[in-house]
């Protein structure tokens, strides 16, 4: 029974989308596709979505599940919050999709906890650190490129580098991201046409 909820939420894992709004995420009230909101202060909640339109599917053991690994993950870090499962649910809307939400103290213990690549932070300490190195990127209006050397001097911007697919959004307004990564309608930007990690700059 573990063994099939264990590739359900493995499952769950690989569709993750970056969601954040201007300060704190402005989050759909219904969130039916993959979503992760990354407030200002660098909190981070993600909502896994899946199927789960099996009938031996009991969305009580899912949410124990959850729960079980948040708590050996808090464990094995030593932070009592470093995740917290905030729901499990099943979307109403037929489509079989079930919800599942984790709220993060910060992107090292989301990054940890997915096992994916996550950071979030200033421009100018994540190319000191050497976090963009080799990572193009170019303008959203003009497709001007962005070096890394003017990365390293930008004292204004954020960035947030991943390698998940996804649609993301960021605490801010979105000035130059990866090529491949795209602009949607509503401010996100859909990395799943690019390759390798993306970094999205914002001010």
């Amino acid at each position: 029974m573990m063994r099939k909820y264990g590739r359900l939420a493995a499952a769950l894992c690989l569709c993750i989308v970056f969601l954040s709004g201007c300060g704190e995420a402005k989050v759909p009230d219904i969130v039916d596709t993959p979503s992760v909101a990354v407030s200002k202060e660098g909190e981070v909640t993600v909502w896994q979505v899946g199927l789960f339109d099996k009938a031996n599917y009991v969305l009580s053991e899912l949410q124990a599940m959850a729960t079980q690994e948040a708590a050996q993950f808090n464990s094995a870090s030593g932070r009592e919050a470093a995740v917290t499962v905030d729901k499990v649910e099943a979307l109403e809307d037929g489509s079989g999709k079930v919800v599942v939400a984790y709220r993060f103290d910060g992107w090292e213990s989301a990054a940890g906890f997915l096992e994916e690549e996550l950071y979030f932070g200033t421009a100018s300490q994540a190319a000191q650190e050497g976090r963009t190195a080799g990572m193009a990127l170019e303008g959203v209006k003009d497709g001007a490129p962005y070096s890394e050397e003017q990365l390293r001097q930008d004292a204004d911007s954020n960035v947030v580098i991943t390698g998940i697919k996804a649609n993301i959004y960021c605490p801010g307004k979105v000035t130059h991201v990866s090529p491949g990564a795209t602009v949607n309608p509503d401010g996100s930007i859909d990395t799943s046409g690019t390759e390798g990690p993306v970094c999205i700059l914002y001010r």
